[in-house]
């Protein structure tokens, strides 16, 4: 049986120098999920005897203590002991559900920006005709591959902040496709889009899809959609930085604005509303995009309640 000095041995080649708590049940240590968002806290929790963990400034927090050492320490040795010491027949399981959720781009996947040849010579005339210049090409890493469900798309890939591919979309470059969109396998509601480029600590700017953010300034990202709501890591990340944000969603999706709107306000977050219509963000010039952050309206609850009264239809406005 191991000895709790060997699990603070392993704790501390997985997190760094610990501390033990008054009552000698917890190791404290740096959390990683903290400095991967830019903080150092030294605030993650790990109880020595069954390693459950927890960190009381992320809310990180979790069974197995080898979980969270195998996806941010470099010690790999040391966090598959730390994992295998702790770990249960639903940990087992766990980490296969999410090998399954890795993703990854087509082999022969390879950037527009500097490749050459008929396919990249269609996809770039292709997206210079949705505005795209070529910094914008460079900008969003967008690519091209030769593979069966890639062809003649423009691929989109997405990274989170540790420069991991956590996504993609390929949008088609011809018309009347019946699929317009190719997207991976991982659920939006459990990624950010382009993670790596999003600065947690100014205004964030919210659009639906990728081209949507053409025009956009540098701290923006899209929610592949038109919902947001708690369950959502951006929603997340967006409440724990307390992150002032602009909804600058399509105006058909106007009712469900307002619903998320609230949802923000109600962790005090400041929200500001987009009032464009006719046109969607990604149909727009930079200077009407501009024009359209900057006068975006703060939202507070009385404009929700005068929105849903305008769009009554019946005796309720529930």
């Amino acid at each position: 049986m191991i000895t709790v000095k060997e699990k603070i041995r392993l704790i501390e080649a997985c997190f760094g120098k610990s501390k033990l708590s008054n009552d000698n049940k917890n190791a404290i240590v740096f959390c990683p999920v903290c400095k991967s968002q830019g903080k150092d806290k030294f605030k993650l929790a790990i109880g020595i005897e069954k390693g459950m963990y927890h960190c009381w400034v992320c809310e990180t927090k979790g069974k197995n203590i080898g979980r969270l050492a195998l996806k941010y320490s470099i010690q790999k040795k040391a966090a598959t002991e730390l994992y295998s010491y702790f770990k249960t027949d639903k940990d087992d399981e766990q980490l296969r559900i999410e090998k399954k959720k890795i993703v990854t781009l087509p082999e022969d996947f390879r950037l527009v920006a500097t490749s050459r040849g008929n396919r990249s010579k269609a996809a770039r005339s292709y997206l210079t005709s949705r505005g795209f210049t070529e910094k914008d090409i460079k900008r969003y890493r967008i690519g091209i591959s030769d593979s069966y469900h890639f062809k003649n798309r423009v691929i989109f890939p997405s990274f989170d902040c540790e420069q991991k591919l956590n996504f993609f979309t390929a949008r088609s470059i011809l018309k009347d496709v019946k699929r317009r969109y190719y997207n991976c396998s991982n659920k939006r509601k459990e990624i950010i889009f382009n993670e790596i480029d999003i600065n947690f600590k100014e205004e964030l700017v919210l659009v639906e899809g990728v081209f949507d953010l053409l025009h956009c300034p540098e701290n923006s990202t899209c929610i592949l959609g038109s919902w947001l709501d708690k369950n959502y890591k951006l929603f997340q990340q967006i409440v724990i930085n307390h992150t002032s944000v602009v909804l600058c969603f399509d105006e058909d999706a106007r009712h469900k604005t307002q619903k998320i709107a609230k949802s923000l306000h109600e962790y005090c977050i400041d929200v500001k509303i987009s009032q464009h219509k006719g046109k969607d963000f990604g149909d727009m010039s930079k200077k009407e995009v501009d024009y359209w952050i900057k006068t975006a309206k703060p939202f507070n609850n009385d404009d929700r309640i005068s929105y849903l009264i305008q769009n009554i239809k019946s005796g309720s406005i529930f």
